[in-house]
């Protein structure tokens, strides 16, 4: 591939929101993060966007990404780019980079990456040659876990583990069965994550959720949020979960256990009818939505014990330029995760 012809070919993308989800739906390791909707939620929050893609000399785009950033000080810009580039990540260079910077008019710029597709040695040294540094320090999960949806209901509980199946059988005990929540309320779950976090404490994690940034997504993923909650006879929740569906995958967004849930083994009654209801309406698979073996082993197990299969992530790269700017803006992202 010629290098300066890479160069010249990044330009930003102003096309519509509908004719992103076309573009970054045919693109390789599309995911919930490179949705339009995933920047429509993110700028409820504060965040800006924008979009670039890399097309070839017959104008066919072979790389994209949409970009979330902030300003700072002295006209400096910090970009994150979850889920993505997405496409084929040899564009992914010093072009690349040039383009963010003219269309963010700055000459201070530190980008981080946050790529999901599975981690290879090309790639690696693809990005690597490209002047890209893997991050010290990560943001999002590393790996992550996928359920397949294909065969019946049957099959899917066959590959399950025993102790996942015995816990499943359990769950009917409860004295109501799991629904399809079809007006789900960004109080209510934000009140059940509250719960949850008082509880469980897991380190270096806050499982609470606000009601603004509920609110959000469920204002703007709309019927492509599926919600199901179990209830205790009082009508309050023991168990929420929800995923994300779009086009044929979906995307485990929400998972709530209450201190009197988990005693009754509800998360295992909600996890499988959204595994049902997903699979009703053609999804292909769930992304469980990452994995921390060390600081969150009882919920690996669990999402392992349903017989999905572990994808590590090319992971998160960073870059900067100037390429002093990179270590700085490192270290201070790392001390805000810490």
């Amino acid at each position: 591939m010629n290098d300066s012809l890479v160069q010249k070919s990044w330009s930003v993308w102003t096309g519509t929101d509908n004719e992103w989800h076309q573009l970054a739906s045919s693109l390789d390791n599309f995911n919930l993060y490179q949705s339009a909707e995933w920047s429509v939620h993110k700028r409820n929050s504060g965040w800006l966007n924008c979009r670039i893609v890399a097309l070839d000399s017959q104008a066919i785009i072979h790389c994209a990404a949409q970009c979330l950033y902030r300003k700072g000080p002295l006209n400096s810009v910090v970009v994150w780019i979850p889920g993505g580039p997405i496409g084929n990540l040899n564009y992914v260079n010093d072009g690349f980079v040039s383009a963010l910077k003219s269309h963010l008019q700055t000459k201070l710029i530190y980008i981080r990456s946050s790529i999901m597709s599975t981690s290879s040695e090309e790639t690696t040294n693809q990005l690597t040659n490209n002047g890209w540094f893997r991050a010290a320090t990560t943001i999002g999960a590393l790996a992550s876990l996928m359920y397949e949806l294909g065969g019946d209901e049957q099959e899917r509980l066959d590959r399950c583990s025993s102790n996942w199946r015995r816990n499943l059988k359990r769950s009917s005990r409860n004295a109501q069965p799991a629904y399809l929540w079809d007006s789900p309320s960004a109080q209510e779950i934000s009140n059940a994550y509250s719960n949850m976090d008082e509880f469980k404490k897991v380190k270096g994690v806050t499982l609470s959720r606000s009601v603004e940034e509920i609110q959000s997504v469920i204002d703007v993923f709309g019927d492509k949020l599926l919600c199901v909650r179990i209830d205790d006879v009082d009508g309050n929740p023991l168990a929420i979960r929800a995923a994300i569906c779009i086009n044929d995958e979906a995307w485990d967004f929400i998972a709530i256990t209450t201190p009197a849930g988990r005693k009754t083994y509800a998360s295992h009654a909600v996890f499988w009818l959204m595994a049902n209801i997903c699979a009703q309406r053609a999804m292909k698979q769930i992304d469980l939505s990452g994995i921390d073996i060390k600081n969150n082993r009882g919920v690996y197990d669990f999402k392992k014990g349903t017989g999905a299969r572990q994808i590590d992530f090319q992971g998160e790269w960073e870059i900067s330029r100037p390429k002093l700017l990179r270590p700085f803006a490192s270290r201070l992202i790392a001390q805000r995760v810490k």
